[in-house]
């Protein structure tokens, strides 16, 4: 969801033989969407929802169309198979897969920002949805991770004529989930939504991201963040800042155990807004955080096929990306899988 991100990215050409990438059976919803919601349970991947603009692009005066479709794909397969559709419409929720389904957080569509949950449950045959524990507050575009029995929730957008984005930082144990959200301290900075997130050694990251605020006339500001935190042992602590802001960069970030490394696949650059046309790729640069070395590195490979607003998802032993923006307004219906063990 690029609102004031619209004359981003870079230019660049498919890499189809980058080390690691598998393209995978196409989004069967054309044009493909953004701000899908995606995660793994009951042995598939489920993705839903979703936005786009089917006919003129926002410059032009298009609307943009919110989707309710569910589908799902198992390993193998040749094509996503119907499933269903969710309650409402709903698009850039933060989702992450727990151990009883794809648990979909918040979230937007034309007339709302929700401030529900829902359970998207595969039983082998067919998809069940339930609601869950219901979020202090309306969010949307926030991100979200799962860590030792708990699902973290950090910032998002809230509801009003402008979109500004939150400072919270909610958790759930799924062990007591009848307790609720819990608030938990901020982290020590701006606050973000479109952001990226990931848990590894017990510990969460929270990167980059968008501030909104409005400026004294109550229009929007942003901020384009490339800043980075870690919160564990119920603290935060500020990371090195990144080389570039990866706004909207695929959420729950890839992680890596050996050697510990959290990846961060392209994302708006803020250096870039304004300075390129409109109709450019997104970035397709790659860095991860060397968490010995606390350190940010960046790799000579490329992504093949960059976007932004879409979900990374761990399933079938790879990060499965579904569908995206490729560029300001523009989706794809393309899906990779990626292990990020076979880049150097």
């Amino acid at each position: 969801m690029l609102r004031s991100l619209a004359s981003c990215g870079l230019a660049v050409a498919p890499l189809l033989s980058a080390p690691g990438w598998t393209q995978r059976p196409a989004y069967p919803l054309a044009p493909g969407m953004a701000g899908l919601i995606a995660g793994a349970h009951g042995g598939v991947l489920i993705a839903a929802g979703g936005a786009n603009f089917p006919g003129k692009m926002p410059w032009d005066g298009g609307k943009k169309v919110y989707y309710d479709e569910i589908f799902v794909i198992a390993p193998g397969e040749k094509a996503w198979r119907t499933a269903g559709r969710l309650p409402e419409r709903r698009a850039y929720a933060a989702t992450v897969s727990i151990p009883d389904g794809v648990l979909v957080i918040g979230g937007e569509n034309a007339d709302t920002i929700f401030a529900d949950t829902l359970l998207l449950r595969w039983d082998g045959k067919k998809l069940h949805t339930e609601r869950g524990p219901s979020l202090p507050a309306a969010r949307t575009s926030q991100v979200a991770v799962v860590a030792d029995g708990s699902v973290y929730v950090a910032g998002g957008y809230a509801s009003g004529a402008v979109r500004v984005s939150t400072g919270d930082f909610w958790r759930l144990d799924l062990a007591k989930r009848g307790a609720g959200w819990q608030s938990l301290p901020t982290w020590p900075g701006p606050t973000r939504a479109q952001g990226t997130i990931a848990a590894l050694g017990g510990a969460i990251y929270l990167i980059s991201g968008l501030e909104m605020v409005t400026d004294a006339d109550g229009k929007p500001k942003p901020t384009y963040l490339g800043d980075a935190y870690r919160y564990r042992g119920g603290k935060w602590e500020r990371l090195p800042e990144l080389p570039w802001t990866a706004i909207a960069a695929p959420s729950p970030a890839p992680v890596t155990t050996q050697p510990a490394r959290i990846w961060v696949l392209g994302g708006v650059d803020g250096r870039l807004v304004g300075k390129v046309p409109r109709d450019t790729r997104v970035p397709d640069h790659v860095m991860y955080f060397d968490v010995a070395a606390a350190a940010w590195k960046t790799v000579d490979e490329r992504w093949p096929d960059p976007v932004v607003t879409a979900p990374a998802v761990r399933f079938d032993g790879e990060w499965w990306i579904v569908s995206g923006e490729i560029m300001a307004g523009v989706r794809t219906t393309s899906v990779w899988s990626w292990k990020p063990e076979a880049t150097r």
